[in-house]
């Protein structure tokens, strides 16, 4: 009987020993597959937080990040083996670029073969260069007031390039309004800051009237629109560069008192004033410019 007990007694130590150890690894299992469920959670949260922040950067730099402009151009003159950049222009048809005349008269010295026009870059180093064939300056340009600050260049080659299109141009029906915003688009070279890119600033219009007192001369006239920085910046060898508004081009840089200055007015060409000009260049050396105006 004693023999009875101690089997008996054996077998549920045997079968505890078993359950315990199913139960053991039952254990194992769960835990293992808690770990599991959790490290999926923590990655997806860890990859969805990841995520999130990819799409807040892409938020961020699409909102500072400005797209070339596929009109804009430099025209630059080759010395001593390298560019030199004279200053901006407009790409306003196939082989036509719009420019600041006293662009035109820094460089008229020179033969056609030291110029080119680059483009299809917003670091102009880096540009296309398009051979210079003819410079047409407006023939009542005047250095001392910078009146009719206009000039048009031909190229050797047509602008076909992915980012060389041509810009619409106010026409000569442009609403000019006071108090509402554009554009500016150069490049700068100055003594304490150097770039290749192009750059942006943002300006407010201002009337005829209120720059002409504010420059405090007889120099602004009807060719000429005024705009004031909404930021401090410099603005060497900016002349030439376009001033936007509404994708519309409204305007060249011309000339300003202190361009840092954010009270003091810049100057620029006023784009729907020329376009009978750019109709009478035409007609008089029998050639089409097709340039494209927005009324």
């Amino acid at each position: 009987m004693g023999d009875g007990i101690s089997a008996v007694a054996c077998f549920s130590m045997t079968t505890l020993l078993v359950v315990s150890l199913a139960n053991l690894i039952l254990l194992v299992f769960m835990i293992m597959e808690s770990r599991k469920k959790c490290g999926e959670d923590f990655n997806d949260r860890i990859f969805k937080s990841s995520a999130l922040q990819s799409k807040f950067s892409s938020l961020v730099d699409a909102k500072n990040h400005r797209e070339t402009p596929k009109f804009m151009a430099a025209l630059v003159l080759l010395k001593s083996g390298t560019m030199v950049l004279i200053c901006g222009t407009v790409i306003i048809s196939r082989f036509w670029v719009l420019t600041s005349a006293r662009c035109c008269e820094t460089v008229k010295i020179y033969p056609f073969e030291r110029l080119k026009i680059v483009s299809n870059a917003d670091n102009w180093k880096k540009g296309k260069s398009h051979s210079v064939e003819n410079l047409m300056r407006h023939a009542n340009f005047s250095l001392k007031s910078f009146s009719h600050d206009v000039c048009l260049i031909k190229v050797g080659s047509p602008f076909k390039e992915i980012y060389e299109t041509p810009g619409t141009l106010a026409s000569f029906r442009y609403a000019y309004l006071q108090d509402t915003s554009a554009t500016t688009i150069g490049w700068m070279t100055g003594k304490t800051q150097t770039s290749n890119r192009l750059y942006f600033t943002n300006v407010n219009l201002i009337s005829f009237h209120r720059c002409q007192t504010l420059i405090k001369d007889e120099r602004v006239d009807e060719s000429m629109i005024c705009a004031y920085n909404l930021e401090n910046i410099n603005c060497n060898f900016d002349s030439g560069g376009s001033l936007v508004q509404n994708n519309v081009i409204i305007g060249m840089a011309s000339f300003e008192s202190h361009c840092t200055n954010r009270n003091s007015p810049r100057v620029f060409t006023r784009i729907s004033y020329f376009q009978k000009w750019i109709q009478l260049v035409e007609n008089q050396n029998g050639v089409k410019i097709y340039a494209n105006f927005k009324p």
